[in-house]
């Protein structure tokens, strides 16, 4: 998985769907910002958590 970024993001959204979990534009915005993690790193990806869906 060299150069390939593992979405954190796309697996929740996809396990929730399985559930039968309905989506929502705040499940939008925390996959996104799941999907950044290797990016943006975790103290900074939590950070972003606890303030996308005020």
């Amino acid at each position: 998985m060299i150069g390939k970024q593992f979405k954190w993001g796309d697996l929740i959204a996809r396990i929730a769907r399985f559930l039968r979990i309905p989506h929502c534009d705040e499940c939008e915005r925390r996959r996104v910002i799941l999907n950044d993690l290797q990016a943006a790193g975790v103290k900074e990806t939590l950070r972003k958590l606890k303030d996308c869906c005020n």
